[in-house]
């Protein structure tokens, strides 16, 4: 029985491994994140008719990545009215017609979903037998109210495949690099050492997981492993880093080329001192477990948080009025998750502050969107 076991988790291993569409990204693939995003919208395209007579997905333009949101949004608004209790009794007392929303401002007429709400009766915004649920998250995320999140396992599998894409974004090669990983456990309960070593592991990377505080510790496991990328928390990096500098040794002879920080605010401040210390670019990185864990990366011209443009609708409203906010402008980020089948998620209010960019960026991305200067909102 133990090898019939060991063969079936082989054979699922292997499968997962081909559906990994991060795989197939070549090393020096510029711009790995949009790329991967792309790939998914083009197989969207071909599944739809609707999408294929309006879209060519050989001549993607960024008008034609918004008429893609707006018909996934349509698509998910219906799917929520069936199958969510939630939605259901809100969007009939509200009469929402989701054939409607023909363009962004439209979505003013939808209601912002909020935190409580899903934190209260997560199991209303299910949209699946609870037997296909995979896995399941709790946070508390930026509102301090415990939620709970389930996905089916072909979305933990998507979001695999979007955490290997974020890597290579921030220049990891899965021949040469190896990721080191330090979240203290008690940041979070869904595990994000686990998740990204699985990531690692399926993309074919090598990673180490070491969630000590001690700086000897982790520069140990960083010259055992031959460490090229590092991620953690921005205060738990932050930290380490100035215990580094104390130490008798040169961090920048260590080769670390690269340093994710993710979960907190990363001040410039921070991002100064680390950067001095290491002698390389830090990257901010910015998810929620609602979300999906991994939604935005820094590239290296560190110019904002290239959104998971497949997977997400994104606006910036004013928090106190609800108004959609013209990109540039400081306001509370609102997430649609357009291609969720277990807990879709409408408008979901963050409780973060930041600006939308929308505009190609430096790196040579043309079709995404970024985030940036995120803060928490004072409950």
């Amino acid at each position: 029985m133990q090898i019939v076991k060991q063969f079936n988790n082989a054979v699922r291993q292997n499968i997962a491994k081909r559906k990994l569409e991060s795989r197939k990204l070549g090393s020096n693939t510029s711009n790995p994140l949009e790329k991967w995003s792309i790939v998914k919208i083009k197989k969207d395209i071909s599944k739809s008719n609707e999408l294929k007579n309006i879209l060519d997905p050989d001549s993607l333009s960024r008008k034609d990545i918004e008429k893609y949101k707006l018909i996934k949004l349509r698509e998910v608004l219906k799917y929520v009215s069936k199958y969510s209790s939630y939605y259901m009794d809100l969007y009939e007392r509200e009469r929402i017609d989701p054939s409607s929303i023909q363009k962004l401002e439209d979505l003013e007429s939808i209601p912002l979903t909020d935190p409580v709400a899903f934190a209260e009766k997560p199991y209303h915004f299910l949209c699946v037998s609870r037997r296909d649920i995979a896995r399941e998250f709790t946070t508390s995320g930026t509102t301090n109210i415990l939620k709970r999140v389930s996905y089916t396992q072909e979305e933990l599998l998507e979001i695999v495949d979007s955490v290997v894409a974020g890597l290579k974004m921030a220049g990891m090669d899965s021949e040469e690099d190896t990721l080191q990983i330090m979240y203290p456990t008690i940041t979070a309960t869904w595990e994000p050492g686990l998740v990204l070593s699985k990531a690692c592991d399926l993309a074919g990377m090598d990673s180490a997981i070491n969630d000590s505080l001690n700086a000897e510790s982790q520069i140990s496991t960083m010259k055992k492993v031959g460490t090229t990328v590092i991620i953690g928390t921005s205060s738990f990096i932050y930290s380490l880093s100035r215990q580094i500098r104390e130490l008798d040794i040169d961090p920048h002879e260590i080769g670390i080329k690269r340093i994710i920080c993710s979960s907190e605010p990363l001040t410039e401040f921070m991002r100064k001192e680390i950067e001095e210390i290491w002698g390389c670019k830090t990257l901010r990185q910015w998810g929620m477990t609602e979300m999906g864990l991994a939604n935005a990366i820094e590239c290296t011209e560190q110019d904002g948080m290239h959104v998971n443009n497949a997977d997400f609708l994104v606006e910036v409203i004013d928090p106190k009025t609800g108004k959609i906010l013209p990109p540039g402008e400081e306001g509370e980020l609102v997430f649609t998750t357009l291609r969720r089948k277990c807990m879709p998620l409408i408008r979901y209010r963050t409780r973060d502050i930041a600006t939308l960019i929308d505009e190609p960026c430096r790196c040579g991305t043309t079709l995404d969107q970024r985030i940036k200067n995120i803060k928490r909102i004072d409950l």
